[in-house]
Order: structure tokens, then sequence, then C-alpha cells
């Protein structure tokens, strides 16, 4: 099971020196789909015949009777591929000296000579993603944007717009156009190229889903947004944002974290720290280099070094968890829980209790043996829950003996247990997106890999949502 914001926080944790990640959340970036009525030029392979007919015409051989005469075809069939080359502007019908006429190359007969291929202009439609965020076209599909009435359930913050005006014809130019064409055609020949816009007939609005990741200064009151877009930062989109205003525009705040909730003191002095678990999940983290042949070269050493860097993840029982790293346990949790599974949380929200969340849950409980306890509350204010998240875990709770599902009104620390793992942490479990209080704060935990320890921690908070 990935999750794909928690790898991307992962990945880009360390962006900004002098900057701590925060948090990263779901945001989309507006999107204009136009359909565009442009003119192109489309290149077209050569037909044998009219091949021929230039070749034969640059060699000198230029009467249709000669043509026919060495191709051993008839008049017609020659006078057909001159007129469909005459047409194509590749070569001329020329009358000679001796009262006939002869096919002379035009300079883009020439040109199609040697690449025996012809360009011809047309009208055409086209469909093309505007970024409304840097106003300029995009390389993305239809596929790949969603609505509003989607981002919004899902939870997404909603990037502003450059402008709010329509999409016109003169802010999507023929140079933007071939340069996208070019993009996705590296390596091979671009089939048309546009050479002008003439309008937009239709441009509904539609969203890209990106990650935002909110980094917060160490040493001073400052507060910096980067938008991953495709597996990558953008400058170009960092920099439109913080013109429109940035984290105050989007009502993104940080806060001092609340802190993690009391550890024994034994545990606390075997906790190993933040710098030594980010250090030893940087050297476990490899990515795919950009080059495959630098990929098919990679040194052996690095390749063991991440596997040593893993294992000692592996091995170590008490451990600080950074905050990236939350929903990666809560992922991992539902997919690999044997036992039992236990999580206690301040809020619910709809944007996190999905469909998706929900068969994983119900993949859990069908494992044989398993126990699950669900309770949220824990002294917040009904408010802070979205009802119809609590309706739908009530329902499974209903559906399955082995998930007991509560509301604690007492004020208690949220927690995250499965099997032998306790995590101790504020982090919301189950409301860490689409709420609409955009306050965020870096809420670092603990993991605690001990059986008697957990077994206690464990039989507490049964105890309490038992009675609850």
């Amino acid at each position: 099971m990935t999750d794909t914001t928690a790898i991307t926080a992962r990945r880009f944790s360390d962006l900004h020196p002098g900057f701590e990640l925060v948090h990263a959340v779901e945001a989309a970036i507006p999107v204009s789909w136009l359909t565009l009525e442009l003119l192109a030029q489309e290149r077209k392979p050569l037909p044998v015949v009219d091949e021929f007919v230039l070749r034969l015409s640059n060699r000198g051989v230029d009467k249709v009777a000669d043509i026919a005469a060495v191709l051993g075809l008839d008049d017609d069939t020659i006078q057909a591929a001159v007129a469909q080359q005459l047409s194509a502007e590749t070569v001329d019908y020329r009358p000679d000296y001796h009262g006939g006429r002869m096919v002379v190359l035009t300079p883009a007969g020439k040109r199609a000579v040697t690449d025996l291929a012809t360009t011809t202009p047309k009208r055409a439609e086209q469909q093309q993603a505007f970024d409304r965020l840097v106003w300029e076209p995009m390389p993305h599909n239809a596929s790949d944007l969603v609505t509003r009435a989607d981002a919004q359930s899902q939870g997404m913050i909603l990037l502003p717009s450059r402008r709010t005006h329509d999409v016109t014809a003169d802010d999507v130019t023929a140079r933007a156009l071939n340069r996208i064409l070019e993009s996705q055609h590296r390596g091979s020949e671009i089939p048309v190229e546009v050479l002008t816009v003439e309008d937009i007939t239709r441009q509904p609005r539609r969203f890209l889903p990106v990650i935002l990741l909110i980094f917060s200064a160490t040493e001073f009151d400052d507060v910096r947004l980067s938008i991953v877009v495709d597996d990558s930062t953008t400058e170009e989109h960092d920099s439109a944002l913080i013109e429109l205003g940035g984290a105050e525009r989007l009502g993104i705040r940080v806060e001092t974290p609340i802190g993690e909730p009391e550890l024994p003191s034994e545990l606390r002095e075997q906790r190993v720290s933040h710098e030594t678990v980010r250090s030893l999940q940087r050297r476990a983290d490899t990515w795919p280099s950009p080059d495959d042949a630098v990929a098919k070269h990679v040194d052996a050493r690095q390749s063991d070094d991440s596997t040593t860097a893993r294992a000692e993840l592996a091995g170590l029982t008490v451990r600080s968890v950074p905050v990236f790293e939350h929903r990666e346990l809560l992922a991992h949790a539902m997919e690999h829980a044997s036992r039992r599974f236990l999580l206690a949380t301040p809020s619910v929200s709809d944007s996190v209790v999905t469909d998706d969340m929900l068969d994983k849950l119900e993949s859990l409980l069908r494992r044989r043996g398993l126990t699950a306890h669900i309770a949220y509350g824990l002294g917040q204010a009904d408010s802070y829950h979205d009802a119809g998240a609590v309706k739908r875990l009530g329902t499974l709770a209903r559906r399955f003996d082995n998930l007991t599902f509560s509301h604690i009104q007492d004020v208690h620390p949220g927690i995250l247990i499965f099997d032998d793992t306790w995590v101790n942490s504020s982090f919301s479990w189950l409301s860490y997106r689409g709420t609409p209080r955009r306050t965020y704060r870096k809420e670092e935990g603990t993991l605690v890999r001990s059986m008697d320890i957990v077994d206690d921690r464990y039989t507490q908070y049964t105890e309490l949502i038992n009675m609850s």
C-alpha cells in the first residue's frame, strides 16, 4: 500500500535549508480544458509513386512520359502523382523549350526528397490543458484532471488562478504548443507543427491534483510553500503562488506543536532522535535516476548501504516518527496488522474516511483472528467531526463483529497500535486533510516496538473504549 503524499513528503522534506517540513497536503491547480481551433502543418509520408516522381525529377528525368517509362507505369498514374504534388507545392509543371511540359522541384520539393515527407497546412481541432496558476498551456490529459466537486470532496486545497477571466487565443501561443509536442515526442519526429491558434470554442474549468508542501523556518517566523507536480517541484509554480499571496492567500498558518503525549521516562531515554532517524531514512530511500544509463551503473555499495539502513530502522525499538511518516504508518497498519488494530483520534473527516480507506479497513477486518477498535472525540467538540464519516464508520462496525467503534468524550491522547507496535503522537489520524481550519503543526511522534509496553497501553485503551 502506498501513500503518494507521504512518499512525496519524505522525498522533499529537506528541500529548503533552514526550514522544517510541517505538513504535506493534497492541493489542486486550476485548469482550463481548452478546445482549440488552430492552423497546423501536418507531416505526411510520401506515397511510393509520388516519392519516385520527386526522386526522378531531382535527377533530371522531368517528363511525365519518361518517368512513366522508367517506373513501368502508365502516363495517367504519373499525371495523378504530379497533380498531388502540385497541390502540396513540392513541384511546378512548367512549359519547356520544345512545346511540352516538365516537372521541376520547388524548394519544398527538394526538402521532401531529403526527408521523404510532405508538409501540408490544415485547420484542426485540438484539446489542450491550460494552467491558470502560471497562465500557460500544460502537458496534461483530460484523465489527469478532476472537477471542482471532486477536488473538494477529496479535501484538496484549491490553489488560486492568476487571472479570473477566460483564456483567449492570444494566451495560447504556437511556440508553447510546439514545445509541449516536442516534449511528448522526444526521440521521435513530431507529426504536426502548430502555426497559429485561431479560436477557443470551449473551456470548462477543471483542476489538476498536486501536492502542497508546507515548511516553517526554524529560526524565525516564516512559512514557505512548494508545489509538487508530477513528482517534481517547480520554481515557476512556487513563484506564481507567492505573487498571488502564498500562505496568507490560502489561509495557511503554522502554529506551535501541541506536543507529543507524555512517554514513560525509560522510553524517553531509549528514544532515537529525529536527526538519527532522518539520516537512516535518507540512506534507505533510493530514487530512480532520470538517466537510465546511470541507473544501470549504480554503485553496488550504495545499494548495500540502503539495505543496511532499512534493517537498522526496522531494528529500532523506540524511535522518533517524523511528521510525514504518520500517514505511511497508518497505511502500513491497515495493510499488515494481523492480530490487533487500535486507533484513537480527536476528530474524523469525510476527506480521510473515503471509500478507499473503508475498503482497506474492510480488508483488515476480514483477516481471521484480528480485533479492531476505533475511537474518536477525545474531548473535541462535535463540530470537529463530519457526520458522514462518523456514520460510515458506525455502519462498518455494525457489519463486522470484530470492530468496536465508539465516541470518547473525555480528553485523552490519540494513539495508533497495530500488533506489537505503538505510535505515540498528537497527529490527527482521521482528519489530517480537508478541514476548513488550515492550521498546521509539526507533530513529531514516537514509535515503540515492545510487546510488554504495547500490551499495557493496548489494555488501557480497550478498557476506555469499551466503557464509552
